[in-house]
């Protein structure tokens, strides 16, 4: 019983991990447009994602000071930065949270 529990339950957790990683674009920046933002992926693909107005950009803080105010606006995007993007669930094209990397830039 204590393995059919474990099963199930490590069944959920593999579920809820792969469509979340579905549900995100993670890269590198290549081009930043009014309403747009080009993504390279880790594995070298390319990425086009639209923004709209309900669109949330936030910092991903890896360094001092932490205590710096984690909210951004699109200005915050160059081409070379790192970001993590959060699309809609009903419209898999439409960024909903824009997480853009600020401190460490290598992750070597």
């Amino acid at each position: 019983m204590r393995r059919l529990f474990l099963g199930v339950v490590l069944l959920v957790l593999v579920t809820v991990v792969a469509h979340a990683a579905d549900n995100t674009v993670a890269g590198v920046v290549a081009r930043v447009e009014p309403g747009a933002i080009e993504v390279i992926t880790h594995d070298g693909a390319t990425k086009f994602v639209t923004t709209d107005s309900n669109t949330t950009y936030m910092k991903w803080i890896l360094q001092k000071p932490w205590g710096q105010d984690p909210r951004a606006d699109a200005s915050f995007l160059r081409v070379g930065s790192r970001v993590r993007i959060e699309l809609q669930e009903d419209n898999p094209a439409v960024a909903r949270t824009v997480w853009i990397v600020v401190g460490r830039v290598g992750f070597d």
